[in-house]
């Protein structure tokens, strides 16, 4: 389904095994309800100062994941529109998913490397003039 969808399909299968797993044991349900919630309150925190820029995943204030790249091996920024659509079947109904988002893909001196997806080509545009004011070739 996409990137910007990365934790739903995982608390949709929490969900789902423990609703089969209740009939094991009634307390799997909501140990799974509560696991699903969690993955869906996961939020992205991205910070950018004048020398590494940070994306980091929070849940409920604590840090869960936190990448960085330093400012000064990166050569340039770009934000890139990516539209996909992926088919599948389920139960004879021909379903399409349409992916539609905007790409933070920076050129470090390494080789290239896609740093975040956004939903809106607003907030991808503040992270890429963030990167602007810190003398990161955008374009």
């Amino acid at each position: 389904m996409g990137r910007q969808f990365q934790h739903i399909p995982a608390a949709a299968g929490l969900f789902f095994a423990g609703i089969f797993a209740t009939l094991h044991h009634l307390a799997w349900l909501p140990l799974a309800g509560l696991l699903g919630t969690a993955l869906l309150l996961v939020e992205t925190q991205i910070t950018v100062d004048a020398q590494r820029i940070r994306i980091c995943d929070k849940l409920i204030g604590r840090t869960v994941r936190c990448r960085s790249w330093a400012l000064a091996d990166m050569a340039g920024a770009v934000l890139v529109e990516f539209k996909d659509a992926t088919q599948y079947t389920s139960h004879s109904i021909r379903n399409t998913v349409r992916a539609h988002t905007f790409i933070l893909t920076a050129r470090m001196l390494s080789g290239d490397s896609e740093l975040h997806e956004f939903t809106s080509r607003e907030v991808g545009q503040k992270v890429l003039n963030a990167l602007a004011s810190h003398n990161v070739k955008t374009s």
